[in-house]
C-alpha cells in the first residue's frame, strides 16, 4: 500500500512580496500591427507592462531604448513619454496592461521587487505555451463579464511572478538602459517624493535634496522621464489626487488644499487638463464602475 506524505507549501519570501500587492487593473489587452506600421507615441499616468507576443518592437523611452522579442517583458512606470515602433515587415502583436498599486507604499514595493522605477525590460520571461494561455484567456475576457477584474488581476499576478522568478535566478535578465548618476538621481527623487506630503511638492525642494542645481534637475528629468521636473511633479501629484478621489470621500476643496492647489477651481482644471474630465465626474464615473463590478 502507497502511503501519503504531505507535500505542505510555505510561504516563502517571493510569495510574501506578492501577496503585499493590491492591482487595480486599467485597460488589458492584445495590440496587433500589421505592416506599413506606424509609430505610436503614448505618455501614461499608470504603469503599464507589455509583453511581445510576435514580430519586433522597438520601445524608446526618454533616453532608453529596447528592442523587443517574442517572449520579452517591458514595464513602463507612469509619466514617462515613450514611442512604439515594430521593425520589421511582417506582422506584431504584444499584450498590455494599464494598473495602479492602491498606494505609494505599494508602489515602492512594487518597482523595488522588480527594479522598474524607470522603465525596464526583461529578457525571455515568458515561454511560448505561456503566451499562447495569456492570449487565449485574452481573447476570450469580456470587461463587463462578471469577475473580469479578478481574472485580468491574476494573468497580471502571473507575469509579475514569472518576471520576479526570472530576477531571482539571473538578476542580468533585466535590462534598464543607461545606468549612470543622472538615472540614480532620477530614481532616488521619485522614492523621496514617495515620503512627501503632495503640498510640499517644488522643484526647490527636490533640488535641496538631491543637492543640485535646477538646471541639472532639469537636464536628468527631460533625459529620463521626457519631460521637465515641473511637469512631472504636477502629474504625480494628480495622480495622487486621482487614487484620493476614488477612495476617500473628502470635498474637491479639500483635496486642493491637501495637493497644494490655491482654490477648487484651480484643482478642477489642472485635473482637467490630464484626465480630460472635472474631479467630480471622475469620482462619479469612477463609484458608477465599482458598483457595476459589485453587482
Amino acid at each position: 500500500m502507497q502511503s501519503f506524505r504531505p507535500n505542505p507549501f510555505t510561504c516563502d519570501p517571493l510569495s510574501r512580496s506578492l501577496e503585499g500587492l493590491r492591482f487595480r487593473i486599467r485597460h488589458f489587452a492584445l495590440y496587433r500591427s500589421v505592416p506599413p506600421h506606424k509609430d505610436k507615441t503614448t505618455v501614461g499616468v499608470r504603469f503599464k507592462l507589455v509583453f511581445l507576443v510576435c514580430g519586433q518592437v522597438d520601445f524608446e523611452a526618454g533616453s532608453r531604448r529596447f528592442l523587443m522579442d517574442p517572449g520579452d517583458v517591458l514595464v513602463i512606470p507612469p509619466f514617462i513619454r515613450y514611442t512604439a515602433c515594430c521593425t520589421t515587415d511582417r506582422e506584431a502583436e504584444y499584450g498590455y496592461v494599464y494598473f495602479d498599486l492602491t498606494d505609494s507604499d505599494m508602489e515602492a514595493n512594487f518597482t523595488a521587487l522588480l527594479d522598474c522605477a524607470l522603465p525596464a525590460l526583461y529578457r525571455q520571461v515568458l515561454a511560448a505555451a505561456d503566451i499562447e494561455a495569456i492570449c487565449r484567456v485574452l481573447r476570450a475576457l469580456s470587461p463587463d463579464e462578471p469577475g473580469a477584474h479578478t481574472e485580468a488581476r491574476l494573468l497580471l499576478e502571473w507575469i509579475t511572478l514569472r518576471v520576479a522568478q526570472s530576477l531571482l535566478r539571473d538578476a542580468r535578465s533585466v535590462h534598464t538602459g543607461n545606468n549612470d548618476a543622472g538615472a540614480q538621481l532620477v530614481r532616488q527623487c521619485i522614492e523621496h517624493l514617495r515620503r512627501v506630503p503632495p503640498r510640499e511638492f517644488s522643484v526647490a525642494e527636490l533640488c535641496e535634496f538631491a543637492h543640485v542645481t535646477q538646471s541639472y534637475l532639469y537636464k536628468c528629468f527631460q533625459r529620463e522621464m521626457n519631460c521637465s521636473p515641473q511637469k512631472f511633479l504636477t502629474l504625480y501629484r494628480l495622480k495622487l489626487a486621482e487614487r484620493e478621489l476614488c477612495d476617500s470621500s473628502a470635498t474637491i476643496q479639500d483635496l486642493a488644499e491637501q495637493f497644494g492647489y490655491t482654490s477648487a477651481g484651480a484643482f478642477s482644471q489642472a485635473f482637467k487638463q490630464y484626465f480630460a474630465v472635472s474631479p467630480a465626474a471622475w469620482r462619479l464615473g469612477q463609484r458608477d464602475r465599482i458598483r457595476r463590478e459589485d453587482d
